[in-house]
């Protein structure tokens, strides 16, 4: 399957505490699961996707700290909660992302 999705990475601005622009580039994007609950009268979709991007070295920051670093893909935001160089062979990196709508 070819990278043909952009998407755009962003990082947690620690002095602003505001979502910046960080990288964009393009991904293969396969949803990975789904579910649907109800809370407090409210329906919740969670999903989770993983986004496979060639491998850059500034993405390497993400790798080591998911927690500041989230994905947009179609005005969709997605909390990155693991990311995979696979036998850190620096060829593609698959970031795992939930994306959580009420």
């Amino acid at each position: 399957m070819a990278k043909t999705k952009l998407i755009e990475f962003q990082v947690l601005a620690p002095e602003s505490e505001e979502w910046k622009h960080y990288y964009s580039c393009f991904a293969e994007i396969n949803k990975a699961s789904g579910r649907e609950y109800f809370n407090a009268r409210t329906t919740v979709t969670e999903n989770t996707y993983n986004f496979k991007v060639g491998y850059i070295g500034k993405l390497e920051n993400i790798v080591f700290n998911t927690s500041q670093y989230r994905i947009i893909y179609r005005n969709r935001i997605f909390n990155i909660t693991n990311s995979d160089d696979k036998q850190e062979r620096h060829i593609n990196i698959t970031f795992t992302g939930d994306c959580v709508t009420i």
